[in-house]
């Protein structure tokens, strides 16, 4: 199973994505946004696609609106083949774009990761243009370098709508800053509606990832409001 999950089927509101057991269980499944529970189904409560993460998350994942590459714009990307000396980077706009290994070439071959189909990548468009196929730089987050290098093993990505992604992005919003002082956990926000987010307990995983879904809903002031009710009703 790859790092962005097992797509399972897609489903619509009110539909059984889940049965459980008869003794109401199903491998200690955690219950992630797009779900609900009642007796022994668990329902969509929207359309889209249901996923299960390796850490067995279950979410319903929808995208509303495909992302328009622009120039500057941070993205995440999922490797889909390496062609020459060329990566293709499904970045969820109209075309792959593609990260080359040629533009790393001081970087020894010895520190130089090799990315495989499914990694998930974070990076920087650098040309976005109706004439050109977009074309990324991968950026490593995590030693804060300029590099070929994908996202952690552990983490979930799911998909958020673009202008909620935006939203988060802004280093001026304190949404996630005040999340942040009650759970610990790591995030990736991409203009592409993408989030890649990890923390040690799945259930702060699940809280955290509802606490975003919030703003799919409710103002920012709103979700605010509702930070602590959502992280203590998901956290358990």
């Amino acid at each position: 199973m790859s790092k962005k999950g097992e797509v399972l089927k897609v489903v619509l509101p009110g539909d059984v994505a889940i049965q459980l057991d008869s003794d109401g269980t199903k491998d200690a499944i955690f219950i992630g946004p797009g779900l609900r529970r009642q007796d022994r189904s668990i329902y969509a409560t929207r359309s889209g696609v249901l996923n299960r993460s390796s850490k067995n998350i279950y979410y319903v994942d929808s995208q509303e609106k495909r992302y328009i590459p622009q120039e500057g714009e941070f993205v995440i990307g999922i490797v889909t083949k390496k062609k020459g000396e060329n990566y293709l980077i499904n970045i969820a706009g109209s075309e792959q774009a593609v990260i080359s290994q040629l533009a790393f070439e001081n970087e020894s071959r010895k520190a130089r990761k090799d990315l495989k189909p499914g990694d998930l990548i974070f990076g920087e468009l650098l040309v976005a243009s109706k004439d050109m196929e977009p074309e990324l730089v991968a950026i490593d987050v995590f030693n804060n370098t300029v590099g070929i290098a994908a996202l952690p093993e552990g983490g979930i990505m799911f998909h958020i709508p673009l202008h909620v992604a935006r939203l988060i992005a802004n280093p001026r919003n304190t949404f996630l800053k005040a999340v942040a002082k009650k759970v610990d956990f790591v995030i990736v926000v991409g203009f592409n509606g993408r989030v890649w987010l990890s923390a040690k307990e799945l259930n702060d995983m699940v809280a955290v990832m509802n606490c975003i879904m919030m703003l799919e809903v409710l103002s920012l002031d709103k979700a605010e409001k509702n930070i602590q009710a959502t992280l203590t009703a998901f956290s358990g």
